[in-house]
Order: C-alpha cells, then sequence, then structure tokens
C-alpha cells in the first residue's frame, strides 16, 4: 500500500502543467535533434503556447471557478453544529518560524476559517486532520497549536496526524460524524472532490469554502495584469490537480 500511495502521487506531480509540458517540449526538442523538424516544432510550440496561456489570469481563472462556485460560502447561523473538520495542507514545520509562518497558504485558510467557526459554535468539537508528509510535525499538530494559540480549548480538539489524502481522511472522519452535524471546511476549489469522497463513506458535511482563488476586481484592471505569471500558474495547476483528482476516482481510485 504505501509503494501505491507513493506512485499515486509520483504520477499525479509528473501530470501537473509545468512538469507535463516541459517533458513535451523537451520531446520536441529530442525531435529536432532527430530531424523532425516540422513535428519537433509543433510539440515545442503547443507545449510553450499552453504553459503561456496556463499563467495568466483568464485562463486560471477559467478553469478554476467552476470548482470554487459548488458550494455557496458557509454562514455559521442558529443551527448547531456538532463538528468542525478542518483538511490538513501543505506545512514545513520549521521550528525557527514563527507558528503562523509553518503553514502555507491554504492550510492558514483552512484553520483561519476553522477557528472563527469553532467561536461561533463554542460547543462544537474540531476535528484537525493532515499528516507530517515527511516534515518532523504534521499539519494536524501545528492547526492544533493555532487553534490554542487563537482561544479554543485544547479538550474541543480531535487531531488526526495519520491520514495522508482525502479520500485516507473521509475514511478516518465518516465514523467519527455519524449521526451529527458536521462543517467541512477546507479549500473552495477541493471542496467538490471531498464532499464526493464523504459521500462515498456515507456521510454529508455541510460544506464550508475558503481560500477561494479566482477573485475578480471590480474595478477595470490594468492591462499588464494580463500578462503571465507564476502565480496564475498555480492557480492552474490547483484546478489541473482536482480535475485529475476527479478523473482518478472516476476511474475507480481515491
Amino acid at each position: 500500500m504505501p509503494f501505491l500511495f507513493l506512485a499515486k502521487k509520483w504520477l499525479g506531480s509528473l501530470l501537473l502543467p509545468l512538469p507535463l509540458l516541459l517533458f513535451v517540449a523537451m520531446f520536441g526538442v529530442f525531435l529536432l535533434l532527430l530531424r523532425h523538424k516540422r513535428s519537433g516544432m509543433l510539440f515545442v510550440f503547443v507545449s510553450l503556447l499552453a504553459l503561456v496561456l496556463l499563467s495568466t489570469r483568464p485562463v486560471a481563472n477559467a478553469l478554476i471557478a467552476p470548482l470554487e462556485s459548488t458550494y455557496a460560502p458557509f454562514e455559521a447561523g442558529d443551527q448547531p453544529v456538532n463538528d468542525i473538520i478542518v483538511l490538513g495542507a501543505a506545512q514545513v514545520a520549521d521550528p525557527r518560524l514563527p507558528l503562523l509562518s509553518q503553514l502555507g497558504n491554504a492550510a492558514l485558510a483552512r484553520i483561519s476559517e476553522g477557528i472563527r467557526l469553532a467561536h461561533a459554535h463554542p460547543g462544537a468539537r474540531m476535528i484537525l486532520s493532515g499528516y507530517a508528509g515527511g516534515e518532523g510535525r504534521s499539519s494536524a499538530e501545528l492547526y492544533g497549536e493555532v487553534a490554542v494559540a487563537f482561544g479554543i480549548e485544547q479538550s474541543r480538539l480531535l487531531m488526526l496526524p495519520k491520514p495522508r489524502d482525502t479520500a485516507e481522511e473521509a475514511a478516518a472522519i465518516a465514523p467519527l460524524i455519524a449521526g451529527r452535524r458536521a462543517v467541512l471546511v477546507t479549500s473552495a476549489s477541493h471542496l467538490p472532490r471531498a464532499m464526493a469522497l464523504f459521500a462515498g463513506k456515507g456521510t454529508t458535511p455541510v460544506p464550508a469554502p475558503v481560500d477561494h482563488q479566482a477573485k475578480e476586481s471590480a474595478g477595470t484592471l490594468p492591462l499588464y495584469t494580463y500578462l503571465p505569471r507564476a502565480r496564475y500558474l498555480e492557480r492552474s495547476e490547483l484546478a489541473w490537480h482536482e480535475y485529475l483528482g476527479r478523473l482518478w476516482m472516476r476511474l475507480g481510485g481515491q
């Protein structure tokens, strides 16, 4: 099983836009060296054009917006909440850094929303998930430390540092929330796949999307904002990753 997990992670990483398109470009260069000029130029041109387009704001937003608009933001209301689930995200457990600096942007958005909801529903339990992934501490542990630092009692926290991905998180958490009203906090682009995985385990938590990327300004943006940028490529990569994950689920994987 560890081999299959690592194989899935390697394959998923290699199929992301940057490595995939670089491999296509390298194949084109290889064809050029073999004097297949027309085919080589086509592969190089297509890969570079795709890379440029994926690095622009309109294309990146067009890819990720359908995912992020699936669920409306969760508003803490009068209905009781028994559990607040915060799914894991990337972290770098460097003790030389301040606590919040050890969490990635997605993790910061998720735990911040979880803490907000925990204050709005003081009787709710917080279920914090996410494994270490080679780091010294898991995201679940870091989440817990952040929650306590922002006024959440340690007794309200249930940390699950072993689940390695969303499928394992759903499998571990589903039995814990059976018959309870749970809110699921994760990135908006990731939420459709997460909800599907939880549904596959027989549970239907209330979706609470955060970390929205496809933000459109109400004003007129200057033309230079349409130039290719690394942050837009990262946005496209987030969407691409989710579409790959959904395809994997349809093929019978998790």
